[in-house]
Order: C-alpha cells, then sequence, then structure tokens
C-alpha cells in the first residue's frame, strides 16, 4: 500500500479470510485516498459495507452465479451498481453453466446476467455501469 501511494496507483486487494485485518490494515494506511477493488468479493454484507463507505469497488466474479453463493447474492443486492466490477478469477470460479471448468473472460456474461437479475434491472445496464467502473477506476480513455 506504500508503494502504491509513493507511485499515485490504485489497490487490488485479495483479501482471503482476513476481513477484519484487511480493512484495519487499508484503514491505517489511508486506502481510500488511492482507491481500491476488493478482488474476488467474498465476505458478506457488513464488511461489504464497510469497504463501500470507503469508496472502494467490490470485484464480482463466478461465484454470485452458485446456487451456494447466497452471500454473494445478498452483497450484490446491497451494493450500488456504482460500485461493482465484473471479474473472472481466472483460471478459477467459473460460473454456472462452467463451474468446475477453466474461467475466461468470455463467461462474463453469466456474471452480469446474474447481477442484472439480483438487481431487477436489463443486462444491458449492468454492461454500462460496470464498464464504466472499470474504465474510471483503470483511468482507461481520459
Amino acid at each position: 500500500m506504500e508503494l502504491a501511494k509513493e507511485l499515485k496507483l490504485p489497490l487490488i486487494i485479495h483479501s482471503r479470510d482476513a476481513a477484519n485485518d484487511s480493512y484495519r490494515l487499508m484503514k491505517d494506511c489511508h486506502a481510500e485516498e488511492l482507491g481500491a477493488i476488493i478482488h474476488c468479493f467474498g465476505y458478506g454484507v457488513e464488511q461489504a459495507r464497510q469497504y463501500l463507505n470507503m469508496g472502494f469497488y467490490l470485484g464480482i466474479g463466478g461465484v454470485v452465479t452458485f446456487t451456494n453463493g447466497r452471500k454473494l447474492k445478498e452483497v450484490v443486492e446491497f451494493a450500488p451498481l456504482e460500485q461493482l466490477v465484473l471479474e473472472t478469477d481466472c483460471p478459477y470460479l467459473a460460473p454456472v453453466p462452467h463451474r468446475g471448468k477453466r474461467n475466461s473472460s468470455l463467461y462474463l456474461t453469466y456474471v452480469a446476467k446474474e447481477i442484472a437479475n439480483i438487481k431487477n434491472i436489463p443486462y444491458e445496464k449492468v454492461l454500462e455501469v460496470t464498464s464504466n467502473n472499470a474504465k474510471n477506476f483503470y483511468n482507461i480513455g481520459k
């Protein structure tokens, strides 16, 4: 995080089984000044709320399509679309109907369709907003 500050780059954080530690470290380092994507977000609504309040994006991947992905579905329902980005976590976590196979960016359509279903909004809206979110985060096209 210190290097990202020095280089003026945003953060991509992969936090697994370390929700409180990750949040505390990011808070202590004032990561909100840099911006971040919480990659492959896998925590619940309360942790999502903390990260969203810091202005971060949540990376949503294939798990949202799993039958046992209830917790992530709740997060997607709760989170503003303007703070979500689509992810593959390739080669892992391919969405249904490709679960258990090698993941691919070609499968992001399944993730986007599931988000549209959860939020009861048009699929095209999910594509538009999440694409804009990624462009803004990575400073593409400015």
